[in-house]
């Protein structure tokens, strides 16, 4: 091939042209791929967990649904004796009977509602235990996968999700792959069957798509399986340090120190291969208390003696929902603290410290959310919230106002004008891989060419 300096005039503007056409039709394709995975939600994810043991202060009534495109009834779990999808009792068999209904029968008929099938917290190790078990049986699989489904349409559900919190090896992460691959495949052949909708499909999984803190120091998610069989995942960006004997911001947006932050769970996904329009991202309700060795160090990395009080919302040590933390902030001894670095907010009466989102910090991750052009949000426990939905109504608020920004400039993805919902569930191997494979050998000869 001649250099380009020695072709004529009328070559090199062929080339050039050649050249153009090619990297419009190579962005073309990238759109058309985007769109081909984005088939999740067209106006993006603004959802809610909602507990049934909240039910008694925080009634499904209650619930402002306008504040919502879907809602997770959380959670049933895995039956440790049979791997199907465990029935509830008493008070919650009819709660779990009532939830769509009501949800969708208080104004917002768009609402989506999702059963979201999980890890009991009461005893993890037995629960995650029976989870590993009935994904590495093909049978067992086909057993949770099928009383999962039933257990939806009986209840009037639109989507399942698995927060199985967390598979513990490599193997676990290879048998997680085979039932969401499944679990699709019996989705859709119900659907015909049916002659019904899909049910959704998504996923609540670790803040990283590394996890870290697990015997197993390579532990990585099944990206291609999760990319190619779910809707979207919700990754959980809050509560990343296990325990901690100083003072620390629970759920940073970011963390220059460490990879404990809500940006690098973000970027560790997207790196990964998961596409930002399948990627939710979590925001919590409530806050992590301790108390104070010594009052008078009571900034970011100050000794700490024990876990906060158990309080009446939360019923856990350490752990308090943002409603009640509003009845501290009502107090002139409270000293409260924004930190603009980790964009997090902490404070301090005497020697209670407790780390926080305000909606100062919710309205910050909101937009990250959005330039990071994420599918959307998650905010854990609704019912955590004050009597007001203060931070419900921060994050709706902050979604509408900069989404509406971004899709007005065109942003990439699922908020890009002219995005198609496509069904991508039959397809075999990454598109995201095979587009980005694709690119990288055609841009590569293009530059070859150039310089020849």
């Amino acid at each position: 091939m001649q250099p380009l300096h020695h072709l004529t005039q009328m070559e090199n503007r062929c080339i050039s042209l050649a050249m153009f056409f090619l990297v419009a039709f190579l962005s073309e394709v990238s759109l058309s791929i985007s769109q081909q995975q984005c088939g999740g939600a067209s106006e993006g994810v603004r959802a809610g967990y909602w507990l049934p043991s909240a039910s008694h202060y925080s009634p499904l009534s209650s619930i402002n649904t306008s504040l919502y495109s879907h809602l997770y009834y959380s959670s049933l779990s895995i039956d440790e004796t049979r791997s199907a999808v465990a029935l509830p009792s008493g008070e919650e068999s009819s709660i779990l009977s009532d939830f769509s209904n009501s949800v969708k029968s208080s104004g917002n008929f768009a609402i989506k509602t999702f059963l979201s099938i999980g890890t009991n917290e009461y005893k993890e190790d037995v629960s995650n235990a029976a989870f590993s078990r009935m994904a590495g049986d093909r049978n067992l699989r086909k057993v949770f996968i099928n009383s999962s489904i039933e257990l939806a349409r009986a209840n009037g559900f639109d989507g399942l999700d698995l927060s199985w919190r967390f598979p513990a090896t490599q193997m676990d992460m290879e048998n997680l792959g085979d039932l969401l691959a499944e679990w699709r495949a019996a989705i859709m052949e119900e659907s015909g069957k049916t002659s019904s909708d899909p049910l959704l499909l998504t996923a609540t999984v670790y803040f990283s798509n590394h996890l870290f803190d697990m015997p197993d120091s390579n532990l990585n998610y099944p990206i291609d399986d999760m990319s190619n069989n779910l809707d979207w995942v919700n990754i959980l960006t809050f509560g990343m340090h296990k325990n901690s004997n100083i003072t620390i911001a629970d759920a940073p947006l970011y963390d220059k120190d460490s990879h404990f932050s809500a940006s690098y769970g973000v970027t560790s996904w997207l790196d990964a291969g998961l596409p930002p329009c399948k990627l939710v991202m979590g925001i919590p309700l409530f806050g992590k208390s301790w108390f104070l060795r010594n009052k008078d160090k009571n900034g970011l990395g100050a000794p700490t003696a024990a876990a906060g009080t158990k309080q009446r919302k939360s019923n856990q040590t350490g752990v308090i929902a943002y409603a009640e933390i509003e009845e501290y902030l009502k107090s002139q001894s409270v000293s409260v603290t924004h930190d603009n670095q980790s964009v997090a907010d902490y404070f301090y009466s005497g020697d209670l410290w407790v780390s926080f989102d305000s909606a100062l910090v919710v309205q910050d991750k909101i937009e990250f959310v959005v330039k990071s052009q994420l599918l959307g949000y998650f905010l854990w426990t609704i019912s955590f919230d004050d009597s007001n939905c203060t931070l419900s109504k921060q994050a709706s608020l902050s979604w509408n106002q900069y989404h509406d920004t971004s899709y007005e400039q065109g942003g990439f993805g699922i908020m890009q004008a002219g995005a198609v919902m496509q069904d991508l569930h039959a397809s075999t191997g990454s598109p995201r891989s095979w587009y980005s494979k694709t690119l990288s050998y055609l841009l590569s000869t293009i530059l070859v060419s150039v310089v020849l």
